[in-house]
């Protein structure tokens, strides 16, 4: 998602030059890592034991949802936005629009709604420690 100054939205939406943003975020557990303070580590599988490192470079903001139970410890259950790559870098380019792609095209992104079983974009389903969390545009909710 791109930040415009109100200006900047206005003159853009008036010269129908909007262009449909990406979606960049990610969903997980975070940590930081001991020997390296340019990257955040990000788990998004259900046990703490698969990390990857996301250069704090490429990433627009974090918002932190809650703690949440990992085994015996605890983790920040996060909400990244990745920044839009530089149109002159090519490879991060091509990354980023297939990762939005499959994103956008991904069944758990869809959650059903009960109003006539339309798509809700933007959510997820997410399990840590067997405890199953809706997230959806940045807050998550434990599912009972």
């Amino acid at each position: 998602m791109r930040t415009y100054e109100p200006s900047e939205f206005v003159s853009q939406l008036a010269a129908n030059q909007l262009v449909e943003p990406m979606d960049l975020t990610l969903f997980g557990l975070v940590k930081a890592d001991e020997t390296d303070s340019s990257v955040l580590l990000f788990s998004s599988s259900f046990s703490c034991e698969q990390w990857v490192s996301i250069p704090v470079s490429l990433i627009s903001s974090v918002a932190h949802i809650r703690n949440v139970k990992c085994k015996d410890h605890q983790h920040p259950l996060a909400k990244i936005s990745l920044s839009e790559p530089n149109k002159e870098d090519a490879s991060a380019v091509l990354f980023m629009q297939l990762f939005a792609q499959a994103r956008a095209t991904a069944p758990a992104a869809r959650m059903k709604t009960s109003n006539g079983g339309r798509a809700r974009q933007g959510c997820e389903v997410l399990t840590f420690d067997d405890v199953p969390y809706l997230c959806c545009d940045g807050e998550c909710w434990i599912m009972l």
